[in-house]
């Protein structure tokens, strides 16, 4: 088949020059054997892991908390979620947050959070501390990167931070993924699921342990590999992921980590979404999909998704004496998206048409299969330096992120039926007549940030910081998207001084609380700029920058029955980016149209009865209206709640969850309320101890999700702004789907 464009980039499959770039940094000092003896030098846009709570908390805060924060250990969503599950269904459960709930069943459809009012984009998502994201703007596909199965814990932090949180999304808060830890004693446990629309999961993790001869190296493997049917029709969906972290003392007081995670996956699904009017929903099925008809234009074949992911990186820390201390990554990102899709996909009973007819084109043929191929294909390379000095009044904590983005967009028409060119558009000079863009774009990324955190008296720590950012932004296209898809160039360069300011008091050795004031900036999306105004304008939509003002508080408790927090948020949020409403649906212009006010009180307890058993529950109340009309903004619930009852001993582990995101709207005139949305899953699990043949650990779990049948509206997209129509289209929550999961420690 032909494509526009020849795949600018190719993953490699080799972290070499990201190990020859720490050691041009200068930052490989020979010193030592073992890596349990390094500094910690605390962790880069985190408030870190408090492993001292109860592990049967499905999510707290830490005594050491400067913002409002949610850690999710490994154990609860091992115990509680899906095995397919990705990470915006485990971060769902926090306060303040609701999404993470595919209309193809659990784990099995991308998803997106949602944290306060704050939509996917508006805050940053990391692994292992590297914030990541797309290159048209910071928003993430749930399930391209990082598997459940290599996830250590998550921690969602509803704030800023300090001036070292890093990512261009710091004003919403931050979904925040570690990586599994090598274990120190040799080890294989192999996992297997199957579950469902024949969903089928296998994998297996091995460990090395210390290796002597290595210096007490350690190195971590996992495979695993993922394949549905999906709950929606002829919607398969399949992943592959490889993952290896390996960990290498340098002498006593230097550790250095590679890791690199490799995934590859499918779905079927059309370009434009599977929703359905309510109409349809009776004469198909929520749970239309895609067809098995190659007449149609929704027949499988026609609409497929292939994406490929790749994620690298380096560190290396080390304690260099006298206080001082240095902590430096360098990573490497790839992500591929080869989409096949029928032009006219996404309705049912769409079939074979006519091919398009093109000004000054004659003898259009009848019978085709129009659709077309999209590429998109980005490398992000970026470095994250820090340098830590101890004092007696604090620690100082001085670095620098930088990143580097290079992006591939394109699409091109073609007849399915024989992958010939479709003749879509009128020629102009030499640009071929299938071909609607072709362009590349890049953006450099500067943050070097400063803080001291200061310890007042043993009781408070004060933490005052700065943050310079500028990002330069530029689009490189040969065709770009626009009526005469003409050429098109464009730079923008966008800076800001963020200052920021938090406090943690330590009442007691079971309590604190903590206070934070800090300035948030995400930059114009490069998308913004995709318009066919854009090149009549000269360059000249002025978007400024998004900005907000954060103010919270928040208290949080712990003891061996009890851990308890709550905080109280107030964010002004401006410049926000939305369609000018006089432009072109087709060619939308974007402008800063206001703000929001964005405030709230949330809250989570985990009481131990005893015996194993816990009881869990958080909820929120909150709101996002806008500045100049004072409507709540689309999809945000007004509120959130979860509760919990957990079970964890004599060999049993068992979980009853229930989620629920509150009324919400689907745009912003408040015209088109959404009920509220709400799941109630259970899990029930046993591990058998040594139970034969090499075995140490043999685990056997039945989850069973959405019990109560809820088969609630996830998205509503109205069919015009004067109010609900039978033309209004919707997708639903999967119905009720069970996992039976075996898991094999040797």
């Amino acid at each position: 088949m032909q494509r526009s464009k020849v795949h600018r980039f190719k993953y490699q499959g080799n972290v070499k020059p990201l190990v020859m770039a720490a050691l041009t940094l200068g930052l490989c000092s020979p010193l030592g054997a073992h890596a349990e003896t390094v500094t910690d030098l605390g962790t880069v846009g985190s408030q870190g892991f408090d492993g001292s709570v109860s592990a049967v908390a499905p999510s707290k805060a830490s005594l050491q908390a400067t913002q409002p924060q949610a850690v999710v250990d490994r154990s609860f969503f091992e115990d509680a979620k899906s095995p397919v599950a990705d990470y915006s269904n485990i971060a769902a459960i926090a306060p303040g947050v609701s999404g993470g709930i595919s209309a193809n069943g659990p784990g099995l459809g991308e998803t997106k959070n949602c944290i306060r009012g704050f939509q996917d984009g508006g805050f940053n998502v990391t692994f292992d501390d590297i914030p990541f994201g797309d290159t048209n703007g910071p928003t993430h596909h749930s399930t391209s990167y990082f598997p459940a199965s290599i996830i250590d814990h998550i921690t969602v932090e509803r704030g800023p931070g300090n001036a070292s949180t890093l990512g261009q999304s710091t004003f919403g808060g931050s979904v925040n993924m570690y990586s599994l830890v090598p274990a120190n004693d040799f080890g294989v446990s192999t996992f297997f699921s199957l579950g469902s629309w024949n969903t089928q999961l296998a994998g297996a993790t091995v460990n090395t342990g210390s290796l002597a001869a290595l210096g007490g190296a350690k190195l971590l493997v996992t495979a695993q590999d993922m394949s549905s049917d999906g709950y929606l029709t002829n919607s398969g969906v399949g992943n592959k992921n490889l993952t290896f972290k390996y960990e290498q003392p340098i002498g006593s007081k230097t550790l250095l980590t590679i890791f690199a995670s490799n995934e590859s996956n499918y779905y079927y699904a059309s370009d434009v979404g599977t929703a359905l009017t309510a109409a349809q929903a009776v004469i198909y099925g929520k749970n239309y999909g895609l067809t098995t008809n190659p007449n149609d234009s929704n027949y499988f074949g026609y609409n497929r998704v292939a994406k490929s992911t790749a994620f690298d990186y380096v560190r290396l820390q080390s304690d260099l004496g006298s206080g001082w201390g240095i902590d430096n990554t360098s990573y490497y990102y790839w992500y591929g998206n080869d989409t096949i899709a029928a032009d006219n996909g996404g309705t049912p009973g769409n079939g074979l048409y006519t091919v398009y007819t093109t000004p000054g084109k004659t003898g259009a043929l009848a019978n085709q299969m129009p659709g077309y191929n999209k590429i998109n294909q980005y490398s992000v390379y970026g470095n994250i330096f820090k340098t830590t000095k101890q004092t007696d009044f604090g620690l100082l904590r001085v670095g620098l992120w930088s990143e580097w983005a290079d992006t591939y967009r394109g699409r091109s028409y073609f007849n399915l039926l024989t992958m010939s060119p479709n003749y879509k558009y009128a020629a102009v000079g030499s640009i071929p007549t299938n071909i609607q863009f072709d362009q590349g774009s890049n953006w450099n990324n500067y943050q070097p940030f400063a803080e001291f955190e200061w310890a007042a008296t043993d009781k408070l720590k004060i933490t005052p910081g700065i943050k310079y950012v500028k990002t330069e932004l530029f689009i490189n296209a040969p065709i770009f998207v626009s009526a005469d898809r003409a050429p098109m160039n464009l730079q923008k360069d966008f800076t800001a001084t963020l200052p920021f300011l938090t406090a943690n008091y330590k009442i007691d050795k079971s309590s604190s609380v903590y206070l934070q004031y800090a300035q948030g900036m995400q930059v114009p999306d490069i998308s913004n700029y995709y318009s066919s105004a854009v090149p009549a304008l000269a360059q000249g939509i002025n978007i400024e920058p998004q900005r907000s003002t954060n103010y919270q508080v928040g208290y949080v408790n712990k003891s061996d029955t009890l851990t308890f927090d709550v905080d109280l948020y107030y964010i002004d949020f401006n410049n926000k980016i939305g369609v000018d409403p006089t432009s072109s649906t087709s060619n939308p212009v974007y402008y800063n149209q206001g703000g929001v006010i964005y405030k709230g009180i949330e809250g989570e307890v985990t009481f131990s009865v005893g015996s194993g058993v816990a009881l869990y529950a958080n909820g929120s109340i909150n709101s996002a209206k806008a500045s100049d009309t004072g409507l709540t903004i689309a999809t945000a619930p007004q509120r959130t709640a979860a509760l919990g009852l957990l079970y964890k001993e004599h060999g049993w582990s068992s979980s009853l969850v229930y989620k629920y995101a509150g009324k919400q709207f689907a745009d912003n005139s408040e015209l088109f309320p959404m009920d509220p949305i709400t799941s109630l899953d259970c899990n029930i699990g046993y591990t058998f101890k040594n139970p034969g043949i090499g075995v140490k650990n043999m685990k056997i779990n039945l989850g069973v999700y959405n019990i109560l049948e809820r088969q609630d509206v996830l998205t509503m997209t109205p069919a015009s702004k004067t109010g609900p129509s039978a033309g209004d289209t919707f997708t639903w929550q999967a119905p009720r789907s069970y996992m039976l999961s075996l898991g094999l420690d040797f």
